[in-house]
């Protein structure tokens, strides 16, 4: 065989020391080097992917943040109807409670001057009106409003309805 020397071995290992480097950086990572090709590779090959998946989850905030603003308006326009529409409920029951007032208003007026003319009434009829003279109060109080007639009018129709409430007739 031949005689090799440490020579010779220094010598091959010196003309073969880069691709040596390099297949040994593949098994270990040398802290100060940090010569890895494996990672270096790996790197290289998602950088791009990397800057997509970066530039998608930008766009996917961005996104986001538009729809967040999108929906807040829609909301507010929502919230705007309601408004709205409370606001033109409450006008209609509150015409239809003057309408009301207007209504019974006339009714009791109408029975108090059928008394004054010696019209009969029944029981039920006397209690229906003074039914509806407390729903005439209790609306005329939430809209503050005063009616001197109208309670001279009840006045009248309770006097007679006590006057006779005891006795036997169907009709006074």
């Amino acid at each position: 065989m031949d005689d090799i020397t440490f020579k010779d071995i220094a010598s091959w290992v010196i003309d073969h020391l880069v691709g040596i480097i390099l297949v040994l950086s593949v098994f270990f990572e040398i802290s100060k080097i940090k010569l890895n090709p494996i990672s270096w590779v790996m790197k290289l090959l998602l950088k791009p992917m990397k800057k997509d998946i970066d530039d998608v989850k930008s766009e996917l905030k961005t996104d986001i943040s538009n729809m967040k603003k999108e929906i807040s308006a829609e909301i507010d326009a929502i919230k705007e109807n309601i408004s709205s529409e409370h606001k033109r409920i409450d006008e209609l029951i509150a015409s239809t409670e003057l309408s009301e007032i207007s209504r019974i208003r006339w009714n009791i007026l109408e029975f108090a001057s059928s008394i004054d003319n010696n019209q009969k009434h029944i029981r039920d009829e006397y209690r229906h009106i003074k039914d509806e003279a407390d729903r005439y109060h209790a609306l005329t109080q939430k809209y503050n409003i005063k009616n001197g007639l109208t309670d001279e009018s009840m006045e009248k129709i309770n006097k007679k309805y006590e006057e006779n409430k005891s006795s036997s007739a169907v009709y006074f």
